[in-house]
């Protein structure tokens, strides 16, 4: 049956222009992680790599299995060559380098995903570690492992799929197999985005339908034999990857059919043929060389981009772009031909590395490595690394983050991940029962701050909480969606307990009220101020004084590498005394504007917190948020007082 399934084949020899096609994949996911805003979509080069995979792997497994000389092992060692040494050295240099830069709780992550990589199931990881307050994406060096691992996972089981397949279907059964099996996996993909967006886009099953793109052109043979048809193929082909790189935002439903359309783009590549005008141009030299480098510079481009984030700022300058840029080429070069290389160099048909010494060579950098890793997170990132002074402010912003998440209610009164199976059982435990009427405090985590500073600031006074992480009115898919009942929930118990409620707070998050501009510049988003006051309407209740907390401005860096850049708690109080925030202080105005025609009373939190620079430190010298903008149990409290002070309404209603 294999004879039958590969004889058909005319083109099973190695081509050029999937060089080239590789070489596009990893420019555009290159310039996305520059953000770069020509290309938005630039991820979709993963989703490319994802054909050309299926489309090798299934080329090579059936040429040998139709010669009778295929085998599992002599199929995973080369597998090992192309992918083992250049992964585990990224690894190490990683752990290294965050070694000696990264704070704690950042090594401790790196330390996990690290872990993680080494058994191939660091899509599962990263899948898991996905929340609202999960370290930023920007500040994990190994995140773009995730799809080495769904390809590993891949490599796994899919040998043994085909060959079984194949020897007990037909070829048209064959075809017929996959291709329902691609359409589940497609489906169920589209089925998930907004619900459970995060398993879709890092869990295999939902990732096959673009494997399947490549696995049936290998299967059927399938190439233009029609000049006209070639070039069309070619050509569209090319257009609709750079397309949809320059059209779809990280906003877009993803993955699903958003990633059907690239990956059967690149599929037209493939079937265009290495003849087609398209073709021969991303397989010219110097294209092609990237295309061969392009593993390396994969591994290389991201832990690059993190570290240098973490030392300077975001690369925004044309020359910054550009250094950045031939940093990631050169050192993926250098990779490419300093250990990727040499372990598949041949001497007379023979590699000059043993598979054995390749076996075990590999497996003790990995018991290494693993063995470092995880010390690393059982250490908890090893805080004893830094200065006293440092280690003491570290060690503090540990307890600051576990007193405010038991301040906010993160395990009962507060709509979290960690609270969902209780939430609602637990509710009325968490409603104040005092003599006078409540104060309602509502909105997402950054209220959940609001709240816990209140009632500490007005211990006489009682509050209610109905926050949630990320349940802002101003979200339009995932944050509506895990939100929704909790939402629902709360407009019934304000309906409900209308007459023992004396006003209600809203207050959110300055990010889903941005936009990006050029340049990847915030912008205040004024088409969303209109919808956000309809939900809020949608909370007002009878004649209860309906009052908007504004947004915070954030922190770039988040204050634990703040601490670490410091090194002094006198150094880390003017840390960010030249940032600017003249985006927040505009959209604050635009706020303040906006609500002044509505029956919201809007109260500025960027005014009276952030007249000169927006404090890392309270008066009394203790750390006035534990992350970018969340406020610890102390700067809470300082931060209520302030801004209370700063608004008649609010003063009025308090002291009421």
């Amino acid at each position: 049956m294999l004879i039958g399934i590969v004889g058909r084949k005319k083109n099973v020899q190695y081509r050029d222009d999937i060089d080239g096609l590789r070489a596009v994949a990893v420019i555009l996911i290159v310039f996305y992680h520059l953000n770069l805003n020509a290309v938005p979509g630039g991820f979709i080069g993963v989703d490319v790599f994802f054909v050309i995979s299926g489309y090798l792997i299934t080329t090579v497994i059936l040429r040998e299995s139709a010669a009778n000389s295929f085998s599992y092992r002599s199929f995973y060692m080369r597998r090992l060559r192309r992918l083992g040494p250049a992964l585990l050295a990224t690894v190490a240099l990683t752990l290294a380098a965050a070694w000696f830069l990264f704070p704690p709780a950042m090594l401790q992550t790196t330390g996990q995903s690290a872990l993680a990589t080494i058994f191939s199931v660091s899509n599962i990881y990263f899948w898991q570690e996905t929340g609202y307050f999960d370290l930023a994406a920007d500040y994990k060096p190994l995140l773009h492992t995730w799809s080495l691992a769904v390809e590993e996972q891949f490599y796994l089981i899919w040998p043994a799929l085909l060959l079984i397949g194949a020897r007990f279907l037909s070829r048209n059964g064959l075809l017929i197999g996959i291709a329902i099996l691609s359409v589940i996996s497609l489906l169920a993909s589209q089925a998930l985005i907004g619900k459970q967006s995060s398993v879709a886009f890092y869990m295999t099953p939902f990732r096959m339908f673009e494997f399947a793109v490549g696995i049936i052109l290998a299967i059927t043979g399938w190439q233009a034999r029609n000049r006209t048809i070639a070039e069309l193929s070619s050509l569209f082909g090319l257009m609709i990857i750079l397309f949809v790189a320059t059209r779809l935002e990280e906003t877009s439903p993803f993955p699903g059919i958003n990633a059907a359309i690239p990956a059967l783009a690149a599929g037209l590549l493939i079937y265009a043929g290495p003849n087609a005008v398209m073709n021969r141009v991303i397989a010219l030299g110097p294209v092609r060389y990237i295309g061969q480098i392009s593993y390396s510079v994969y591994l290389v481009h991201w832990p690059i981009s993190v570290f240098y984030l973490f030392l300077f700022r975001p690369a925004e300058s044309v020359p910054q772009i550009l250094v950045l840029l031939a940093v990631m080429l050169i050192a993926g070069a250098l990779m490419y031909h300093t250990i990727e290389t040499p372990f598949r160099r041949k001497s007379a048909n023979r590699f000059v590395i043993s598979s054995q010494a390749l076996g075990w060579s590999s497996a003790l950098v990995a018991i290494v490595l693993s063995l470092t890793s995880w010390q690393i997170h059982r250490e908890k990132g090893y805080p004893a690394r830094f200065e006293a002074e440092m280690a003491e402010m570290l060690a503090e912003l540990a307890a600051a983050i576990e007193d405010r998440a038991h301040a906010t209610g993160e395990w009962d009164c507060n709509a979290s991940d960690n609270s969902v199976d209780v939430y609602f059982s637990e509710f009325e435990n968490c409603v104040s029962r005092g003599p006078d009427r409540a104060i309602v405090v509502l909105g997402d985590s950054h209220a959940a701050d609001v709240f816990v500073g209140l009632k500490a600031a007005y211990p006489d006074r009682s509050f209610v909480q109905l926050t949630g992480n990320g349940c802002n009115f101003s979200w339009q898919v995932d944050g509506g969606v895990f939100c929704r009942p909790f939402e629902e929930h709360w407009s019934r118990w304000l309906k409900e307990n209308a007459d023992r409620i004396d006003a209600v707070i809203y207050s959110q998050s300055r990010g889903s009220l941005f936009s990006k501009a050029a340049y990847g510049l915030d912008v205040p988003d004024t088409a969303s101020f209109a919808p956000l006051n309809e939900r809020l309407m949608q909370f007002k209740v009878d004649d209860v004084p309906l009052i908007f907390w504004g947004p915070r401005p954030a922190f770039q860096p988040t204050i634990d590498i703040a601490i670490v850049r410091s090194e002094t708690r006198e150094k880390l109080s003017t840390y960010f005394s030249d940032t600017d925030y003249g985006a927040d202080v505009l959209l604050d105005a635009e706020l303040l504007k906006f609500f002044a025609n509505t029956p919201v009373h809007y109260v500025s939190s960027v005014q009276p917190l952030c007249k000169t620079t927006c404090p890392t430190l309270t008066k009394d010298n203790q750390l006035y948020v534990v992350d970018f903008a969340h406020w610890s149990v102390p700067g809470a409290i300082e931060a209520v007082r302030t801004v209370v002070g700063s608004d008649p309404v609010l003063q009025s209603i308090l002291h009421n």
